[in-house]
Order: C-alpha cells, then structure tokens, then sequence
C-alpha cells in the first residue's frame, strides 16, 4: 500500500517557521533588547538609524540639614512696627571743602556750624539734617520760622530769580528723576551755599558744582 505524504496548511508552517527564526519569540525579544541596551561608552544605533537615548533616572535628593520650608511669606516692610522704608537723602559728594568768598552773617553763622554731623530728623549742633539745619540757622540769623520740611518750605516761600538771590534764601534740591524737593540748603552769596548732607554733614557747596547743579530745583524766600 502506497503511502499519501500528509501536506500541512500553510498557516501551521508558518508558525513553525517563526519558531525556528533566531531572535524570534519571547526569547528572542530579550535578546534584542540585551543587544540595543548601551555598554559603557558604545554607541547604539536602533532600526530607525538613530541614537539609542535611554531616559536618564531620576534620583531623589534629600534637603540639606536645617532646611524648613517657608509656610507663609514674610510680611511687607511697612507693616512691621518700627521699620519703616528710609527717606531718599541727597549726599554731597566727598570734595575738599570749599570757604565761600562771601561775608555776611550767614556765613559766619554757618562756620559756627561746622563739624555738625548729619542725622535724620536732627535740628541742633548734636546732628541735624537739611532742613533742621535751615530752621536753626534762620532762627540764629533772620528770626523768621521756617517750615519743617522741605515741601513746606517750597509751598510757603516766595519764588526768587537767579539774578534776584539774596542771602537767606532757601535753595532746593531734588533727585534725577523727580521735581520734589527733597533736599534744602540756604543761599550765603557767590554762587555758593551751605547745607546739611548725608556723610558730610554741615558744609558750603556751590550752585555750580557738578552734582548739585543738575540737581537744583529753584529757590525760595520765606516770609515772615
């Protein structure tokens, strides 16, 4: 009796096929991915032709010791008690000191100043700022009471020319950016004047210095 070869479908001889492919299978996936998985340094390249990037890890790092997070953010300067934002001053700049050619009572009045240092809200020899130093200084000289700020000083007194400055008067300064005054001296004569700044404190300076000139506001003549 002849014996019929049996013929398999052809889908049963594909998956035999498979099986016997090397690098086929469950196997053979862990194979490929041991070979594409970088060795030190080597460079592997995938079936794209790119780079293999592997995601770097993301290792947790502990707080340094003594860190606490803040819980609530620091409140606002103004709000604390006693510490308020500082007053912008005007410093005159550390230049010799310059004795004005003018002589009236004003200048001798101003020399008997000299030494003073500068203190915010000071009005006596101990430590005056610029206008503590002006109220004290028309007090000794002119007898007039002189507002206490510089503001007021501007608002009460009687707008003077350049051409018409006389000593006494007051001279007003303020920053760069702004048209307040913010800083006040009282005119002697020659161009000159005499102040109280932060870091020098009592001094002459001149209306045509370089710092002060850009500075110069006006002047004003207070009534009595």
């Amino acid at each position: 009796m002849k014996r019929i070869p049996t013929i398999l479908p052809a889908t049963l001889l594909s998956l035999l096929a498979l099986s016997l492919t090397p690098g086929c299978g469950s196997s053979g996936s862990k194979a490929k991915a041991r070979m594409i998985a970088p060795q030190g340094d080597e460079k592997v390249v995938t079936s794209t032709g790119l780079p293999y990037r592997p995601t770097a890890p993301v290792i947790p790092v502990d707080p340094p010791a003594g860190f606490r997070p803040e819980i609530e953010p620091p409140a606002p300067l103004a709000s604390v008690p006693r510490s308020q934002p500082a007053p912008l001053l005007l410093a005159s700049p550390l230049r010799p000191y310059r004795e004005p050619k003018a002589t009236n009572d004003w200048v001798t009045a101003a020399k008997g100043w000299r030494g003073t240092p500068f203190r915010q809200g000071g009005a006596d020899r101990q430590g005056a700022d610029s206008a503590g130093y002006v109220v004290q200084l028309h007090k000794e000289v002119s007898s007039i009471a002189v507002p206490t700020t510089p503001a007021e000083m501007w608002t009460s007194g009687k707008p003077v020319g350049i051409a018409a400055f006389q000593p006494g008067d007051i001279v007003f300064f303020g920053d760069l950016n702004s048209l307040s005054p913010i800083h006040v001296g009282v005119y002697v004569g020659d161009r000159s004047f005499t102040h109280s700044s932060n870091g020098v404190g009592v001094s002459f300076a001149s209306l045509d210095d370089a710092y002060w000139k850009p500075r110069f506001l006006g002047a004003r003549r207070p009534q009595r």
